[in-house]
């Protein structure tokens, strides 16, 4: 079937992708879902992609271990570093990625900085790690971007804690880890940044658990992993948080699955992976969290494919390959 543009074609694959038309699959009653695949084969620089976007115009964005990635619904443009080009990509190893409410891309790389990248130019701006310079950024390597309601951006860095960029200025602000005070955050390695309903961050880090920080006070409360506590966070790297329509947040773990986090008692609800139980989690180790328009719940794993949760029964199904399967994932 063709479309009447591009952007229709877009829209088409933006739902495969961002997972809203499987939703309609699932809700209908029926497990079984169908995907289609894009891969170096129809044009995809890398087959190894760590976030992706759908921007303002509709085009869906992949940030790859090799360059950046535009899909218009029929093909993919590549942008990379050029090295005799200063107006290129910093890197072409790409960690995180955000469109803010300019329509501006950021891009995080891997030890080469953070780069604002502008589709309707093409033009990059490189922000960079500097020994001498304390207010630039705080570590090359980029893991989280968000722009939240004030418009201020935050940028999580493997190594340099959480920053502030002042876009007006391009000097950053630093948020470290400092074990001689509660206020700062938890961890040096920053994995996840969401904002609530309400403008609190949430943070997760590698290894440094949980936190919640007003950036209004600049006040942060931590929360760990205790194993003398039931109801304390199951692990401590935490790379996934979201906020669903409820008002529920859950707590993607790389180890220690998923909770739930109950704001009001400070307690967590654990889900975890359970080989004789195949309506559970299939995987410990969380990467992304997802909500769909029709509140679905979406949970991508490391070695575990993608789970459904099941909000009635607080059952999981699971989506894995199959390699006898050309429509499995």
């Amino acid at each position: 079937m063709r479309f009447s543009s591009p952007v229709s074609v877009v829209l088409r694959w933006a739902s495969l992708i961002a997972l809203s038309s499987v939703a309609a699959v699932a809700l209908a009653g029926q497990d079984r879902i169908d995907f289609d695949r894009l891969s170096i084969e129809q044009g995809l620089s890398q087959s190894i992609i760590e976030q992706m976007v759908q921007d303002q115009k509709g085009f869906m964005w992949f940030a790859t271990e090799d360059g950046l990635n535009r899909f218009d619904g029929y093909r993919f443009t590549v942008y990379k570093h050029v090295s005799s080009n200063p107006n290129s990509l910093s890197y072409n190893e790409l960690k995180a990625l955000y469109e803010d409410r300019d329509g501006i891309l950021w891009v995080g790389t891997f030890e080469s900085g953070l780069n604002s990248f502008d589709p309707s130019t093409e033009e990059v701006v490189r922000y960079r790690h500097d020994d001498g310079d304390p207010a630039s950024l705080g570590a090359d390597s980029v893991r989280c971007i968000l722009e939240d309601r004030s418009g201020r951006l935050w940028v999580g860095t493997q190594g340099g804690g959480l920053d502030r960029l002042d876009r007006e200025t391009g000097r950053f602000h630093h948020y470290r880890m400092d074990r001689s005070t509660p206020a700062a955050v938890g961890h040096d390695d920053v994995r996840a940044i969401f904002e609530d309903r309400e403008g609190i961050l949430w943070i997760g880090t590698n290894g440094g658990g949980f936190d919640r920080f007003d950036p209004e006070s600049g006040d942060f409360t931590h929360f760990m992993y205790d194993p003398q506590d039931p109801h304390s966070l199951s692990d401590d790297r935490v790379f996934a948080i979201l906020e669903d329509h409820t008002g529920t947040l859950w707590v993607g773990t790389y180890g220690g699955g998923l909770n739930t986090f109950d704001r009001a008692t400070g307690r967590f609800t654990h889900y975890r992976a359970n080989a004789d139980d195949p309506n559970a989690l299939s995987n410990d180790f969380i990467k992304a969290l997802f909500e769909d328009h029709e509140g679905t719940l979406w949970v991508g794993t490391n070695g575990g494919g993608l789970n459904r949760f099941d909000r009635d029964s607080g059952t999981f199904i699971s989506y894995r390959h199959d390699p006898i399967d050309p429509y499995s994932l």
